[in-house]
């Protein structure tokens, strides 16, 4: 696992630690244990210590999972197509890691030693949360902040660097070259270059960190296209488009329309 991987899931944890919908969830979760008092802890807490004790638990689980499924969701997500087989490895991959943890509290808080039997217990317990956690953590990293629309273009006018953009070291040795154009689909930006085109899993602003100093233009907020391959400025149902080489039609917004006029011409 090499440090682009780690950097990306620093980001994506202080996305989750930010998100509402985490807390939210995580508060939810806690209320139900605090208010059922499974595992004996109703008979044989009181209402302070049976909080306290399922606030740590969940903490200590919630933590575990997520910082594991994060780097799944980074690591994975590249090479596994499929929404529904990514959630299921990353859960399967979580649950032994998040079944040490609660017997971990379990053991300090209860005195409990752990045992084959109850880890192997925890195991059938720790899947389905699990699965909810994977199911969290992906739903809110799809959910990252959309790129930010300036109201100027961004566009840098250096030639193509010697030195290749850091968001190509993301590409397959193969599908590495010229960046031609980056779009979005999904939680994935989409990567197209002169030796093919990649789904990765990175937020589209982020992608546009990475390009460098390639010489392109983002036109849309969810469309970046290099100067090189950009055949004409033309009008489509009456809107703007560019027209790249490959025949692609690329939208352009009005916050993009004038300086990409001012490139390369008017309609």
């Amino acid at each position: 696992m090499n440090s682009t991987v780690l950097q990306s899931a620093l980001r994506e944890w202080t996305t989750l630690i930010r998100s509402p919908r985490l807390w939210a969830t995580f508060a939810i979760v806690v209320a139900i244990f605090v208010a059922t008092g499974p595992s004996g802890t109703m008979q044989g807490m009181g209402l302070a210590e049976r909080a306290a004790f399922w606030t740590l638990l969940h903490a200590a689980a919630w933590a575990v999972a997520i910082a594991i499924i994060t780097l799944g969701e980074i690591w994975l997500g590249e090479h596994i197509s499929s929404t529904l087989a990514l959630l299921t490895i990353n859960a399967v991959i979580a649950t032994p890691f998040v079944a040490a943890a609660v017997e971990l509290v379990r053991w300090s808080w209860l005195g409990l030693t752990p045992t084959t039997l109850s880890y192997g217990s925890q195991l059938a317990v720790c899947l389905p949360l699990s699965i909810l956690f994977s199911l969290l953590t992906h739903m809110t990293m799809s959910a990252g902040p959309p790129a930010p629309e300036p109201p100027q273009l961004t566009e840098v006018s250096a030639p193509i660097p010697q030195v290749p953009p850091p968001l190509l070291a993301r590409l397959k040795p193969d599908i590495r070259g010229p960046i031609l154009h980056l779009t979005v689909e999904d939680h994935y930006t989409v990567v197209t270059t002169a030796r093919g085109r990649q789904l990765i899993l990175l937020r589209f602003s982020d992608a546009l960190g990475e390009l460098g100093t390639t010489d392109g233009l983002q036109t849309h907020r969810s469309h970046w296209v290099a100067a090189d391959h950009v055949a004409r400025l033309e009008k489509a149902g009456g809107r703007a488009v560019i027209r790249l080489k490959s025949g692609t039609a690329v939208p352009v917004s009005r916050s993009y329309s004038d300086t990409v006029r001012s490139r390369f011409g008017a309609l």
